[in-house]
């Protein structure tokens, strides 16, 4: 039996591709981010490693990232989001007060899922970053900033309430040195030091300065 060779051969199936949106691949670059500074650390982190570990091209970490620097800063930027919204739920929790209010803010970071080793240790190491890199700094300035005005409008608040007259930029100073020095602890010693209950030492300190 005779076969028709003019019939066209079946096409292979095509194979299905789903095209992610930018955000989603911008995240997914940024979750690869920080997974290779805590594996690696900085110096040990580049595009490459980046683009490896996030498994996509270098041609694509560079449409969406201009350089390492850039993909730094973001990372940072997220982190301390992922801080703000923890903080948020826990002012909405709180009580409406001045003083009720101010606790949750300084409460608010002591605890799961930002109370992690590896988010901890990335944190400290974009501190020791600002010093030498442009990007991370102007990261930096702009969350600690952020920070620093809620905390001192919150103890200007307080004290107000409570008929109370402070030196309100030098008591925010000296909360965010506690809540960073509660973090190291807890860096250094997971299993030993409680954070909550280091900081809890000081707050009737700070409760008394405000009344």
């Amino acid at each position: 039996m005779e076969t028709d060779d003019s019939q066209p051969l079946a096409r292979a199936p095509r194979r299905s591709f789903s095209k992610k949106a930018p955000d989603v691949r911008r995240q997914e670059l940024i979750d690869a981010t920080f997974r290779c500074l805590v594996r690696l650390g900085e110096a040990e982190t580049s595009v490459r490693t980046i683009a490896d570990e996030a498994g996509l091209s270098l041609g694509m970490v560079r449409h969406h990232f201009r350089s390492k620097d850039e993909l730094l800063a973001e990372t940072y930027r997220h982190l301390s989001a992922q801080l703000q919204e923890q903080t948020a739920r826990a002012l909405a929790e709180a009580g409406p007060s001045p003083g009720e209010q101010l606790h949750a803010l300084v409460m608010a970071g002591l605890r799961p899922p930002i109370l992690d080793r590896d988010y901890i240790r990335v944190r400290f190491l974009f501190w020791g970053l600002t010093h030498t890199n442009e990007a991370v700094r102007r990261v930096h300035e702009e969350i600690y900033g952020r920070f620093q005005q809620q905390l001192h409008d919150l103890i200007e608040q307080t004290a107000r309430a409570n008929g109370a007259t402070v030196d309100a930029a030098t008591v925010t100073l000296a909360v965010m040195a506690l809540l960073k020095g509660a973090w190291l602890e807890w860096s250094l010693a997971p299993d030993a030091v409680d954070p909550q209950a280091l900081v809890a030492q000081i707050l009737p300190v700070l409760r008394e300065s405000l009344s």
